[in-house]
């Protein structure tokens, strides 16, 4: 099968290039939907690449930390199968899917291993349409960052970084119980758009200092949990200033670049430091959370349609990457073959 898929060549360079696709004997062949830009696709073309680490990674997923461009791009996407391997049981032709792990697919086509571990396809659930289901990855990744959160009934929570992931986390602790959400960014239509998703209250770090709005608003004590969904030092280090004795700081981010910060409090403050990543756990209890952030997706917990910013055509790459790297209200980017 030949197909169209969108190539990284180097820092701000997009390419289409042709290829051709057959299903492996494990593998499915599936013809695209749509696809989305992500935060790692982002890294990709500005030239941030990720630093690589000693300590072997025992999540057993499909390597996203490419070394070295061309960078063939894309895992979040859904579409239909076309066509199955000899030794595939689990799906056939006609199924409906969301990629799950790196499978190229900002494209017309494109190919997965069949696995069992949440890192190959997911079947697209009951009553989930298309659209939201080609975000299922990071729909899935930030339900589960709000749920394991330890988000209490009645807790004033800060959700720093307003893009699609920190949409969605301040819904889902809004869901579980939160008193009073905080949204901090730095960009109005974000916060604009925090509001109007049941955000209480939002602040444009840039004009307000949250540290003094946080102390108003909770006499004093600080905020019960901060999730960081922005990916800077500095926002961590304003989450470590806001947040109570004994409260939960929630690392959602991947940052890839050096930080200094003063986390004097994490130890004298007693602090839960929890890191928020799905797709980064061990593989065995994968699978469960993915279907069970996905069901409250189903279920109406969280609204996912008015996240999506902007929709482009698959031959217009080169366009959607630079509003998704550098227009500032963008806060899910699309692409539709």
């Amino acid at each position: 099968m030949k197909t169209r898929v969108v190539c990284v060549e180097g820092p701000n360079r997009i390419s289409i290039r042709e290829e051709t696709l057959a299903a492996g004997d494990n593998e499915i062949l599936v013809e695209a939907y749509m696809s989305s830009i992500c935060g790692t696709d982002k890294n990709y073309y500005l030239g941030h690449m990720p630093k690589p680490h000693a300590v072997k990674d025992t999540s057993n997923i499909e390597n996203e930390s490419h070394s070295a461009y061309p960078i063939l791009i894309g895992h979040e996407g859904a579409g239909e199968v076309v066509e199955v391997g000899a030794a595939v049981s689990e799906f056939k032709p006609g199924d409906k899917v969301m990629s799950f792990g790196w499978k190229n697919t900002m494209a017309d086509y494109w190919v997965s291993r069949i696995r069992h571990d949440g890192y190959g396809v997911i079947a697209v659930p009951d009553g989930m349409d298309m659209q939201t289901a080609s975000l299922g990855e990071p729909i899935a990744c930030a339900v589960y960052a709000g749920m394991v959160s330890g988000v209490e009934l009645g807790d004033t929570v800060a959700v720093i970084g307003a893009g699609f992931a920190g949409q969605i986390i301040a819904q889902v602790v809004k869901a579980k119980g939160a008193h009073k959400v905080i949204v901090v960014d730095v960009v109005d239509g974000k916060l604009g758009l925090a509001k109007k998703m049941g955000a209480d209250i939002t602040v444009n770090a840039k004009s307000e200092n949250v540290l003094d709005v946080v102390l108003e608003l909770t006499d004093g004590y600080g905020v019960d949990v901060v999730v960081e969904a922005a990916g800077y030092g500095e926002t961590i280090e304003t989450g470590t200033e806001i947040l109570r004795h004994g409260g939960i700081l929630g690392l959602y981010s991947w940052v890839l670049d050096p930080v200094r910060m003063s986390i004097d409090r994490w130890h004298n403050d007693g602090f839960d430091i929890r890191t928020l990543a799905l797709m980064h756990r061990v593989g065995h209890d994968r699978p469960w959370w993915i279907a069970k952030t996905l069901d409250a997706v189903v279920k109406g917990y969280v609204k996912i349609e008015p996240l999506i910013s902007h929709t482009y055509d698959l031959s217009e790459a080169d366009a959607a990457f630079r509003t998704a790297c550098h227009d500032e209200n963008a806060c899910k980017v699309m692409l539709k073959p």
